[in-house]
């Protein structure tokens, strides 16, 4: 394939874009992702692809599709096994669907994976295919995706990765996944939203490190961060660690206690002494190029 038609669907937004083999963007559109949440998701979602093609006038002979959504996917890159934000794409095999309907090569994946690998490409940091890195991005929930030797590690099922729904002892409630005791009960913006209307409510959310970042509440939001990060760490001894989220990218957010509190928790002397962090920061097409680049690294 010469391009990709790189798509991003979030809870708000429904992103499209154009990209070839060195991740050059062409024709960004970013709309509303409403229609993704009725019964008629596929067919709203198809019509919206060939709604783009058309404008564009573009040739799905030289072209595949990359989608990246918030959810858990198999390891064929087709189906959605569970999408909280997103009900009308939940529970199906949307790959395959879509490549029916459009008689092109279609690609599905977890939205933290296609941020990877825009952000590695975007920092040049494994220009060997032989590192191991890993991607932390907080914000709504806790998203984590990990690369090595040139890939995303997708596992047996394809949800490997999801630091957010590992058990932490303490996570009292039931997760959105159906677990209990899973870490994104305190690892998420949606916690420190809860945090918010619980100790500080007469504060907005974006002033909330810079008014009470020394407050003993929001230093253990911080601390317990630490632990499903330095847990993942320890394990897979990574060349780099990125940071990044919407969360870790509020105002005054105490990153550094936080890299601290990762050290501190890790093994010692290594990896604790010697871990590269690294600090991305997104657009609204990152998702968008991310998904082009792992399907092209995928087909080398």
């Amino acid at each position: 394939m010469k391009k990709v038609i790189g798509i991003d669907i979030g809870g708000t937004n429904l992103r499209f874009g154009v990209v070839d083999h060195n991740g050059n963007l062409e024709h960004f559109e970013k709309k509303s992702s409403g229609s993704l949440v009725s019964d008629n998701a596929v067919e709203n979602l198809k019509n919206e692809i060939l709604r783009y093609m058309d404008t564009y006038q573009l040739n799905k002979e030289e072209l595949a599709i990359t989608i990246g959504v918030p959810s858990a996917v198999s390891k064929d890159k087709s189906f959605i096994y569970s999408s909280p934000n997103l009900k009308g794409l939940e529970n199906m095999d949307l790959g395959h669907l879509l490549r029916d309907a459009l008689q092109m090569p279609v690609f599905v994946d977890r939205d933290v994976n296609y941020l990877l690998m825009n952000d590695i490409k975007n920092f040049d940091i494994d220009p060997d295919r032989d590192k191991t890195i890993l991607g932390m991005y907080l914000g709504t929930g806790f998203g984590n995706a990990v690369y090595i030797n040139g890939s995303l590690h997708c596992g047996k099922h394809g949800v490997a990765g999801e630091l957010g729904h590992i058990p932490l002892r303490g996570a009292h409630g039931q997760c959105g996944c159906g677990g209990k005791e899973c870490s994104e009960l305190h690892c998420s913006g949606k916690h420190l939203q809860e945090i918010r209307a619980e100790y500080f409510p007469d504060t907005v959310i974006d002033d909330i490190f810079t008014k009470h970042g020394d407050d003993p509440v929001i230093q253990e939001y911080i601390d317990i961060l630490s632990y499903p990060i330095s847990t993942e760490i320890t394990i897979l001894d990574p060349d780099y660690v990125l940071m990044a989220g919407g969360v870790m990218i509020m105002k005054d957010f105490p990153m550094e206690r936080l890299l601290e509190q990762i050290r501190i928790r890790c093994r010692h002397p290594y990896p604790a002494e010697d871990i590269q962090f690294v600090f991305p920061e997104h657009t609204q097409t990152s998702g968008v190029i991310g998904g082009a680049l792992a399907y092209f690294a995928s087909v080398k």
